[in-house]
C-alpha cells in the first residue's frame, strides 16, 4: 500500500521549535570539576506519578545505596530544579535541595550540581546509624499456632 501526502494529511511544522533539554545544557559545564571523585554523571528520562516523564542529571556511586537525580520535576513554587535522592533499594524518592531562578539554564545547572554534590558529601558521611534498605535484616518472623517461623527475603 502506497501512501501520499493528501491522503495522510498535511503536517505543518511552522509552530514547532527546539526545546534545550537538561543533557544538552549538560554538555556546557565542567562536570568533573562539580561532581565528586568515583560518581558517575548520567542522564535519563523519569517518571512522577502521572507527570509526563521528564528529562533528568543522575549522579550515581556503586558503593552507596543511593542515587541523585536533578529535575524539572519536584521541585516548590518559585524553583526551577529540584535534587532529589534516590534509594535503590527501597525504590523511594525524596526532595533533598531546591534550586531558584538563574540568570540562564546553565547557572540553574550548576547550581543543582553544586547541591547534589552537597548531597554526596552528607552521603559518604552518613554516621547518623539511621537504617537503610541494605542495612536492615532481610528476613521477618511470625508465628501462627505457638510455632514460630522466620521468612527470608533475597
Amino acid at each position: 500500500m502506497r501512501w501520499s501526502g493528501s491522503e495522510r494529511g498535511r503536517t505543518d511544522l511552522a509552530g514547532t521549535r527546539t526545546q534545550r533539554t537538561l543533557r544538552d545544557v549538560l554538555h556546557e559545564l565542567p562536570v568533573d570539576a562539580l561532581v565528586p571523585d568515583g560518581w558517575r554523571v548520567g542522564t535519563g528520562v523519569v517518571q512522577f506519578g502521572d507527570r509526563l516523564p521528564a528529562d533528568a542529571v543522575t549522579l550515581a556511586h556503586g558503593d552507596y545505596p543511593c542515587d541523585l537525580l536533578i529535575t524539572t520535576v519536584g521541585s516548590s513554587d518559585g524553583e526551577t530544579l529540584a535534587v532529589h535522592e534516590r534509594d535503590r533499594t527501597a525504590g523511594d524518592r525524596r526532595v533533598v535541595a531546591g534550586v531558584g531562578p538563574a540568570e540562564d539554564d546553565t547557572a540553574a545547572l550548576d547550581s543543582a550540581l553544586r547541591a547534589a554534590a552537597r548531597a554526596v558529601e552528607r552521603i559518604e558521611a552518613d554516621t547518623s546509624g539511621e537504617s537503610r534498605a541494605l542495612d536492615r535484616d532481610p528476613s521477618a518472623s511470625r508465628t501462627v499456632e505457638g510455632v514460630d517461623t522466620r521468612v527470608n527475603f533475597y
